[in-house]
């Protein structure tokens, strides 16, 4: 490896690399690779990819929903609202698309603006 290069990548993983770790919070991406560890093993039926891919959808999703739930489960530390979001998230938004692909828009909007 050449001093270019050397330099380079440790200007890379020191300016860019260490910054945006930190910025990554530890407790909720934990929390969002166990809830989604439990709903990849919970499908038994898919292939290598899939599970590769329900993992890593229900982990991101996991913890990108944290900061949203957690002011509604003040209760719970984050780690663990982002395992609930790791494994509550996805099937309500299937459960929600498969609804909307069912019914009329009329219905969906009447649905939206509750009682008159």
């Amino acid at each position: 490896m050449t001093n270019e290069m050397l330099s380079f990548f440790t200007h890379w993983y020191f300016e860019i690399g260490l910054p945006i770790v930190s910025i990554i919070d530890r407790d909720a991406l934990f929390g969002a690779c166990l809830g989604a560890w439990v709903v990849t093993s919970a499908r038994r039926a898919l292939k290598g990819w899939q599970h590769v891919g329900s993992f890593l959808l229900s982990a991101c999703v996991g913890y990108l929903f944290t900061p949203v739930a957690l002011p509604h489960l003040s209760g719970l530390s984050v780690g663990v609202t982002a395992f609930i979001c790791a494994l509550v998230v996805i099937p309500i938004s299937i459960k929600l698309m498969i609804w909307v692909n069912t019914t009329d828009i009329a219905e969906v909007l009447r649905r939206l603006r509750g009682p008159k």
